[in-house]
């Protein structure tokens, strides 16, 4: 797995590509592009409606139902979801060994550690793909 093409890449919102990408983007990018599994990417619902951050909570809940299942022992590939406050504002991509692969803007996207005191109590979950034979639509 060569990560290095997905650290570094600029926060744009609604962003899905190596030119910018915001959380749900990189999370996109990595499994289109490493798993090799399309997942729904959400950015002309998300720029239509003008979602905020804590707009990703509700559509993720609802995605959870469809797409994901959460799960307590994460495997690398499966999703973060992180909480600010009381919503559920963000994701990332877990890699395992206690590490994540986030773009959280306005920086770049970067690899860091799940312990890290300024993230661990913001962890709502860890998300699994569906398997169940079908594509995400």
């Amino acid at each position: 797995m060569s990560l290095q093409r997905f650290v570094g890449i600029p926060y744009v919102p609604h962003g899905r590509d190596y030119a910018g990408a915001d959380c749900w983007g990189l999370l996109f990018l990595y499994y289109r592009d490493e798993l090799g599994t399309p997942i729904p990417s959400y950015s002309s619902e998300m720029q239509e409606r003008e979602f905020h951050r804590k707009d990703i909570g509700p559509l993720i809940d609802v995605e959870i139902e469809r797409l994901w299942d959460q799960v307590d022992d994460p495997q690398p590939g499966d999703g973060v979801l992180l909480r600010a406050g009381r919503f559920n504002t963000h994701v990332g991509v877990f890699l395992g060994a206690g590490k994540m692969l986030h773009s959280e803007g306005p920086e770049p996207s970067v690899v860091v550690r799940l312990d890290d005191i300024r993230l661990r109590s913001r962890i709502a979950g860890y998300f699994r793909l569906k398997t169940d034979g079908s594509p995400p639509a």
